[in-house]
């Protein structure tokens, strides 16, 4: 049995199977013996400090794991995923699996001579082993860590831990130091989730809107120069923060460090005469603007440069006047594309926290040292945030109600006991990893009462300023180009980005017949030409998936129905059926395909209306004039459609493109130019007439705006030239378009020559 189990991972699992070759020599083994129990049944005897423990029951060990099935069966109904940490002799994975045929698994073994002696005792192969996702033996903390982040990165949505209950009395410390990462990553895990739910489409909204300016923006890491060995202070909202005001003043006035308010923390040092060096921000959500209002309301934006992540929510950048300067985060698939100066190595991880970002920021512009201020990661006195944040229905900084869950307590720097939630605790652990990793930088905590953060030793700032902060170094015009920042010549990347667009929806069809022909070939269970229609349907797949604008917008908003998507085709893979096969692909990737259309929908008038004609060379001469001109005289019945962004409902949506759109035959445009050339914009799609006239001057022409390869489920192409003409005489000039036929006529603008 042993050699059989060492076969199976020698195809199946090499690194096990190397793992057992370095270890079964050693002379750990005899502490622990596979022992009969009373009943019969063998159970493992361990010895620990000459006392002999058991891992199963030494009476009975089948009835023992009746009784956790027992105890466990409510929890594990209501979950996705199995993780059995500690295997024994596998009594309890054996009946769990058993009675749960429709459970995946992993089995997670801290101890690897107890699993070799399993090894001794059952075959793996007699277990459902297509259901196992992972089979990891533990050999030291670091190969730990390795492994749960491994599992977090491909983690289900609802996983239930179930650990072996003498591995929790014998091993103890090894239990309760896996079971502390074990819930850090499972609660990363959810708030990831969470976030990509709720902002995967307004990180790619947030980029396309502000790509703009940031191409006219210098990037924050072109003013190293003026950071690299100086200190700065990263000052953060909390409820300290109110005692540090006369110090902060006191280094502001001298330029001791630059000040960085992340946050909110704006509004409360400009509420105590604190101007800061630079505001820094990334928050995708639409009302983020509302922490500098009290610095727009005053007028003072204009005066204060802000460093924003370019996924930032856009009504910020739109709002606030003063120097921007641009860092692009890892949520950003827009700016990347279409900036080619971009260096990869100055993008920024999305983190949970400003705090966090502006922190990878000040690593990567070499500032030293890095020095926190108000960064409590927890409550203090019953706040939140220091006291001049006012916020929700009660305008206080007091903790809210929302706030209080998931309640623990965790160390501050005096090694007391203080009180956080998981969220700030997730926020303490990223910047422990980030301050982990920039190891070169030196980070120093201020935060009186503050959650203890390892890295960053606590020094109060009054103790800083004396034996660290010396002299000035602050240079008051930091941020002052040199030269001007011009925007880059785009045209290529948008002629590259409209045949995307075009082999996107070409791509989707292709697809599309093909679930018809599967359904087609399983219906009539012709098995040998479904074998070459899912080789067929692979390639096809993988070519509609490397497309530019799949990457670049849909990919990053679909990411959550992707990830699902992967793990129904596991499943899809092991199925050997083919027409079962058939009609398993046919329903998960329909599923996905309509998802992706939806989204293409949502993001293509972005992209046409908005993004490319802001980041193209208007060519000198020509003038615009948008459908809703008094010029344009309508009869018929046209409707006026909006492009819109939508937020919550307390919000107005934004517009950002205007169009008219008839069907009715005779339905005319009548204006008058003055000029020698005209185009007409506007938008083609698989339902526009193909009979469309155009008089100017009395002298009638025809034009179509059928485009057959848009077919009806999708958007249309809008910023299409319809009709142009050159070579007219100087002069004003008559026109009427007119619908004559059948169809639809969208109509956007004119542009003119004269």
């Amino acid at each position: 049995m042993l050699a059989e189990n060492q076969r199976f991972l020698q195809n199946h699992y090499p690194a096990l199977w190397q793992q057992w070759n370095q270890i079964q020599h050693e002379q750990v083994w005899p502490q622990y013996e596979i022992i009969p129990s009373h009943a019969g049944l063998p159970t493992i005897q361990v010895h620990v400090d000459g006392r002999p423990l058991y891992l199963h029951s030494k009476y009975n060990p089948e009835q023992e794991a009746d009784r956790l099935v027992e105890q466990l069966q409510d929890k594990i109904k209501s979950c996705d995923h199995l993780f059995f940490y500690g295997i024994g002799l596998g009594y309890h994975i054996e009946k769990i699996l058993s009675m749960f045929p429709d459970k995946a698994f992993t089995i997670y073994e801290p101890n690897p001579w107890i699993f070799f002696r399993f090894l001794s005792y059952k075959r793996l192969t007699e277990w459902p082993i297509q259901r196992l996702r992972y089979l990891y033996v533990e050999t030291d903390e670091a190969s730990r860590r390795r492994f749960l982040a491994e599992f977090a990165n491909a983690l289900e949505v609802n996983v239930e831990l179930i650990a072996l209950p003498s591995y929790e009395r014998i091993f103890a410390d090894s239990f309760q130091q896996f079971l502390c990462q074990f819930r850090d990553i499972i609660q990363s895990k959810r708030i990831n989730l969470a976030t990509e739910f709720a902002f995967s489409k307004r990180w790619t909204l947030n980029s396309v809107m502000n790509l703009p300016t940031t191409l006219r923006s210098p990037s924050i890491f072109s003013r190293k120069e003026h950071f690299r060995s100086k200190p700065v202070l990263l000052v953060a909202a909390g409820p300290s923060l109110q005692e540090e005001y006369h110090h902060l003043r006191y280094i502001k006035e001298k330029g001791l460090a630059y000040i960085f308010a992340v946050g909110s923390a704006n509004r409360a040092l400009v509420a105590n005469g604190i101007l800061p060096d630079a505001v820094c921000t990334y928050d995708p959500q639409a009302h983020n603007f509302a922490v500098f209002w009290d610095m727009i309301d005053k007028g003072i934006d204009a005066n204060v440069p802000m460093i924003y992540g370019t996924s930032v929510g856009y009504e910020t950048i739109q709002k606030y006047k003063g120097p921007k300067f641009y860092a692009v985060t890892s949520q950003d698939t827009v700016t990347p594309y279409y900036l080619d100066s971009l260096d990869r190595s100055e993008v920024i991880d999305d983190a949970f926290s400003i705090a966090i970002i502006t922190l990878q920021i000040l690593a990567k512009l070499e500032a030293n040292p890095v020095i926190l201020v108000g960064q409590n990661f927890a409550f203090r006195d019953n706040y939140y945030y220091a006291k001049e944040i006012k916020r929700g229905e009660k305008q206080t900084a007091e903790v809210l109600e929302h706030e209080r869950h998931g309640l623990m307590q965790v160390k501050d720097v005096y090694g007391h006991l203080i009180t956080t939630n998981e969220s700030l605790n997730q926020m303490r652990l990223l910047m422990e990893h980030y301050i982990q990793r920039y190891s070169q930088i030196e980070v120093i905590n201020t935060t009186k009462g503050g959650a203890d953060i390892v890295g960053a030793p606590f020094i109060p700032l009054e103790t800083v300023i004396s034996t660290r902060l010396t002299e000035k170094v602050v240079e008051e015009n930091w941020h002052v180009s040199r030269q001007s920042d011009t925007a880059q010549a785009v045209e290529p990347k948008i002629d590259n980005m409209n045949r995307a667009m075009v082999d996107f929806i070409k791509g989707y069809q292709d697809i599309s017949a093909m679930f018809d022909e599967l359904a087609q070939a399983a219906q009539r269970r012709k098995e040998g030409k479904l074998l070459k229609l899912f080789a067929r349907f692979d390639e096809q797949f993988r070519r509609w998936t490397n497309n530019d604008f799949f990457d670049i917008y849909v990919r990053p908003i679909v990411r959550v129905d992707t990830e699902l998507l992967q793990k129904e085709a596991h499943t899809i893979r092991e199925e050997k059926d083919p027409i079962a096969k058939a009609d398993k692909v046919v329903r998960s990737f329909r599923r996905y395909l309509h998802t992706c259309q939806q989204v293409y929908n949502e993001m293509a008038p972005f992209v046409q209306i908005y993004l490319h004609p802001k980041l193209t060379r208007e060519e000198p001469g020509w003038k615009r004039y948008e459908c809703t001109s008094s010029a344009f005289h309508y009869s018929g019945q046209w409707h006026k459609k909006e492009i819109k962004i939508q937020k919550q409902s307390s919000m107005e949506s934004d517009v950002i493109g205007t169009y008219y759109e008839t069907n009715e035959p005779n339905a005319t445009i009548k204006f008058t130019f003055k000029g020698t050339a005209i185009r007409v914009i506007g938008a083609r799609h698989a339902d526009g007439s193909d009979q469309l006239q155009i008089m100017i001057d009395g002298y009638n022409r025809k034009f179509s705006v059928k485009d057959r390869g848009v077919e009806g489920r999708f958007s249309p192409q809008f910023e299409q030239v319809l009709f142009q003409i050159s070579g007219l005489q100087e002069g004003i000039h008559n026109v009427e378009m007119k619908l004559l036929g059948d169809g639809t006529f969208i109509f956007q603008r004119i542009e003119l020559v004269g």
